[in-house]
């Protein structure tokens, strides 16, 4: 019989997705990286994005996640940091597809990224077949990052802010066409994973959104606590409780200087807590590795697939115990002042193109 040469190449891609779908049908490994970027310099955050991939697919990872802002850090840097932002289809997106299939794993990380005129906080999925699943962070967290991009949901964004009786712009930026605002992925090899980064962890509506609905779930964060912050350790912990799956956490770990920032906070070194962790689906934490440790990779074996979630999802509550609290305003006016440098960023940007 005679092969052809497209029979061939669907036959290996194939192949390549089998490796994803046996994820659900019994224990895989999987890895979590942390990183300690350099701030802005997105080329040197490719090169060790790259490094620490490439040794957790030398140890058979098949599931490889990276932190938020893996290309460029995150500070206030009105200087710099607006020069990060790569094209959503440009240099990450291509390193991660290009990793995935070399390796044979399906490889998640977020990135800024620049959608027309547009910035979003995007975790893109790449898996080894060449598929490609997106989701933006629904909402900024906190002026640093509202000043930086847009959320993938401006418009609830907008809803939540002013639910506070604070005032915030009234233009709205729409969201991206291929963006997954659910954050669930449903792939081809018919396992269906949820992704979420940083503080869209510590919202219910997150958890609500994924519940009984994902085998898997990866999360990207920057979260500037310091070491050994309890709620970064829990936070992971907890969304598996609520969503009845296991979760693989990235985060970015260690110093970073920052400017004064538009909601009134000064200039600092932010320390990066790291504390990545794979956690089970019954909210058991089955590796970690702690802010002490720095950048590296996370190895550990889990098991895939959706359990009945152990913990109830209140109703009229925002915030998880790990967020600021429902009390809190904090969260809503910094983000109304980040967000009006950003709409003021995005103007000048329109008119320069």
């Amino acid at each position: 019989m005679t092969i052809s040469r497209r029979s061939l190449l669907v036959g290996v891609a194939a192949t390549g997705a089998a490796a994803v779908m046996r994820a659900a049908q019994r224990p895989v490994r999987v890895a979590a990286i942390q990183i300690h970027p350099t701030l802005a310099d997105v080329s040197a955050n490719l090169e060790r994005a790259e490094r620490l991939v490439r040794e957790a697919i030398a140890a058979q990872a098949k599931w490889i996640v990276l932190p938020e802002f893996f290309t460029s850090g995150l500070a206030f840097d009105p200087v710099n940091l607006p020069n990060a932002p790569r094209p959503i289809d440009g240099a990450p997106m291509q390193m991660l597809k290009h990793l995935a299939k070399a390796g044979d794993a399906a490889i998640g990380g977020a990135f800024l990224a620049r959608s027309g005129r547009d910035v979003f906080n995007t975790f893109a999925l790449a898996l080894p077949t060449g598929d490609v699943f997106t989701h933006d962070k629904d909402f900024p967290t906190t002026s640093m990052e509202s000043s930086l991009y847009a959320g993938g949901e401006d418009d609830e964004f907008v809803k939540e802010i002013e639910k506070k009786g604070v005032t915030t712009e009234h233009e709205i930026v729409a969201s991206r066409a291929d963006n997954i605002k659910s954050g669930v992925f449903h792939l081809p090899s018919r396992v269906s994973v949820g992704v979420a980064m940083c503080w869209e962890q510590v919202r219910y509506r997150t958890a609500r959104r994924m519940r009984g609905q994902v085998d898997l779930v990866l999360t990207a964060s920057g979260w500037p606590a310091g070491g050994g912050d309890p709620k970064i350790v829990e936070t992971p912990r907890r969304l598996a409780r609520l969503v009845g799956a296991p979760v693989i956490h990235a985060s970015i770990v260690g110093p970073v200087p920052s400017a004064g920032a538009p909601d009134g906070t000064g200039s600092r070194t932010l320390q990066f807590s790291g504390e990545s962790q794979i956690v089970d689906g019954s909210g058991r934490s089955v590796a970690s590795r702690h802010f002490s440790e720095g950048e590296g990779v996370l190895i550990g074996d889990i098991d895939p697939g959706r359990v009945t979630p152990s913990e109830a999802i209140p109703d009229g509550t925002f915030w998880t115990p790990e967020g600021p609290g429902d009390a809190s305003t904090f969260w809503q006016t910094s983000g109304a002042a980040g967000r009006a440098l950003y709409l003021k960023r995005r103007a000048a940007h329109a008119r320069a193109v």
